[in-house]
């Protein structure tokens, strides 16, 4: 029996004792044991290493000093950047301006830049009413974090995102130490300061946002802006519930808009030589100083609530919204437009922005067929029969107005 064993290890004798079967088969069950604890090992500890890289960039903060100034990277909040370098970039309240940076990745080429709106004050005493009233429009430094939790901050989470507080109250137009009016000096200060910052120059695309007034404020200032970036970086323009006509029955509204440029002392750039000046405010005669290459997406309600309050016009009447989509389409070579009938004012700041629908087309769909199209093609979808927009609305998005 031993030789029989020696001389074959891959089999045994039929009087084999049972301590020897009972010896190999423990071994056996050692080895299967060992190679599988060897494998589990050989699987989690790469996972476990690429894991906590992961984990680490996610939670990785720059060391600098504890003020409201500090620079977070790769962070879900927003940090602020005073203009502290800048003299006249000073909000009506007399305070240094500043704006908001929120970095989803340090190398991130893909930039929102948001120009938050909030109507305006024309004269000495409405903007008396103004700092009694809505002191939050009058300043930069009481940002709302909420912002970032709804609306297009939280939906273009792969941006990294740079918000412009309203605090000038001029329709980021003025130059005035009298009033205080300091729109057009913080527009320039933003992107002077932008130059030196060691992310932002690596952009390869830019999506300049404004909402109302300060939709009204890129019309005026980006076609001379514009063309001081090169033209290998994607650039594009969404003016959300900042498309303004010279209606007929607007001349309240135009009225007020030409006190404030006095009081103001509004700052025309060299691109609009139009007379009366007010016009360079509106869309369709700002939209042909842009550059050609740039891409603009108009976002506006057909029964925009504010412009007919502003207007003084019948909430009822469907002649506005017939004029504004005339305007619109004698501008459709060069735009994308997404105009619902809905009666509200602003979108993208709202919580349920993506929902809004015409003929089962959402503003999710047409903002993301807009971001990914690569050929000079415009989409536009204008509710004309004012029956086929879908509009979702929360009492609390008004309260962001």
């Amino acid at each position: 029996m031993t030789s029989s064993v020696s001389s074959s290890p891959l089999s045994y004798s039929p009087t084999s004792s049972p301590e020897l079967i009972k010896t190999r088969s423990n071994r056996k069950s050692y080895h299967i044991e060992i190679g599988l604890i060897i494998l589990f090992l050989c699987l989690t500890i790469p996972s476990l290493f690429f894991l906590t890289l992961i984990y680490r960039r996610q939670t990785t903060f720059v060391s600098t000093t504890t003020t409201t100034d500090s620079p977070i990277l790769q962070s879900k909040h927003f940090y602020r950047k005073s203009l502290i370098n800048y003299p006249q970039a000073r909000c009506m309240d007399d305070s240094i301006a500043s704006y908001y940076i929120r970095l989803t990745n340090p190398n991130n080429s893909r930039w929102l830049i948001y120009f938050d709106g909030g109507w305006f004050c024309y004269s000495k005493e409405s903007c008396y009413f103004r700092r009694i009233y809505s002191p939050n429009l009058i300043t930069s430094n009481n940002f709302d974090e909420k912002k970032s939790l709804i609306g297009i901050f939280s939906s273009l989470k792969q941006y990294n995102i740079i918000y412009v507080p309203y605090c000038s109250s001029d329709l980021w137009s003025g130059s005035s130490n009298t009033s205080h009016s300091h729109g057009y000096d913080i527009f320039q200060a933003i992107f002077q300061d932008l130059k030196s910052d060691k992310h932002f120059p690596q952009a390869q695309q830019i999506i300049f946002t404004g909402f109302s007034a300060g939709g009204l404020g890129l019309l005026l200032n980006l076609p001379n802006l514009l063309r001081t970036f090169s033209s290998n970086i994607d650039l594009r323009v969404i003016i959300d519930s900042g498309w303004f006509i010279d209606y007929s029955g607007s001349i309240n509204g135009i009225s007020k808009i030409n006190e404030g440029m006095i009081y103001w002392n509004t700052q025309i750039p060299s691109s609009c030589q139009l007379k009366p000046q007010y016009r360079c405010f509106l869309g369709s005669e700002a939209i042909r100083l842009f550059p050609s290459h740039v891409r603009i997406l108009i976002l506006q309600s057909l029964f925009d609530q504010t412009q007919l309050h502003l207007d003084k016009l019948n909430f009822n009447s469907n002649d506005f919204s017939l004029k504004l989509i005339e305007n619109l389409r004698q501008s459709s070579n060069r735009i994308s437009i997404f105009a619902p009938a809905c009666t509200v004012h602003g979108f993208l700041y709202r919580s349920l922005w993506s929902q809004f629908d015409i003929k089962q087309r959402t503003l999710a769909f047409v903002l993301n067929v807009w971001l990914k199209r690569k050929k000079r093609t415009h989409i536009q979808f204008i509710d004309q029969q004012f029956d086929s927009s879908f509009c979702p609305q929360r009492e609390n998005d008004d309260e962001d107005i």
